[in-house]
């Protein structure tokens, strides 16, 4: 399993490719989320991430809808380890509709020490600002993984395939309700055309 890397906040790092405007209100924002009160002890990851099986393609099944992912479809995120420390954290989208350009934007994420490779912490304006993100659950064959912020506010399905049945979807909910989350908020981000406009999705 590759060596952790520390969260560098002792030192500036330039992010990958910049991040546009749109992602950083949206970490800053997250970080008010992580550091506001919330009733119940912080998100803890149930077990160790393997690093070399977690890298590389996820697509965004659901979440909690906050603005800076709103309006996206076919969403996906890739991880790649970062040469010069850190990973490569970065967020592909269609704007409002599959015929639209392919967005993107990126950050360096950095394991924190002592977390089992399972808590990131996300970094905005040249590392000056982490925010911290939790993988907590993954399947034994990493086809699966649910991620969320500490205090519950924000989180994600993520799959290695664009398709989701209902009854694994409805099992994953589940999942979250148990660790704290209202898992009435989330909703399906369509990776079809066919789900635009569905119940339980989100609307575009």
């Amino acid at each position: 399993m590759p060596r952790p890397t520390q969260s560098p906040f002792s030192r500036r790092r330039v992010l990958s490719h910049g991040v546009p405007l749109l992602a950083a209100p949206a970490l800053l924002s997250a970080c008010t989320f992580a550091t506001s009160s919330y009733p119940q002890p912080p998100l803890r990851p149930n077990a160790a991430i393997d690093l070399n099986r977690y890298y590389g393609k996820w697509y965004i099944i659901a979440h909690i809808p906050y603005f800076a992912e709103a309006d996206y479809v076919g969403a996906y995120a890739t991880y790649t380890p970062r040469p010069a420390g850190g990973i490569i954290d970065a967020y592909h989208g269609y704007k409002d509709s599959f015929s639209a350009k392919l967005f993107r934007f990126a950050s360096i994420d950095y394991v924190e020490p002592h977390s089992g490779n399972a808590i990131w912490r996300v970094t905005v304006l040249g590392g000056a600002i982490g925010v911290p993100y939790v993988i907590f659950d993954v399947n034994a064959d990493y086809t699966i993984a649910l991620t969320g912020l500490p205090n519950r506010s924000l989180g994600w399905v993520f799959a290695r395939s664009n398709r989701m049945d209902d009854a694994t979807y409805q099992a994953k909910l589940e999942t979250f309700y148990h660790h704290g989350f209202d898992a009435r908020q989330f909703r399906r981000i369509p990776q079809i055309p066919a789900q635009i406009g569905q119940p339980g999705f989100e609307k575009i």
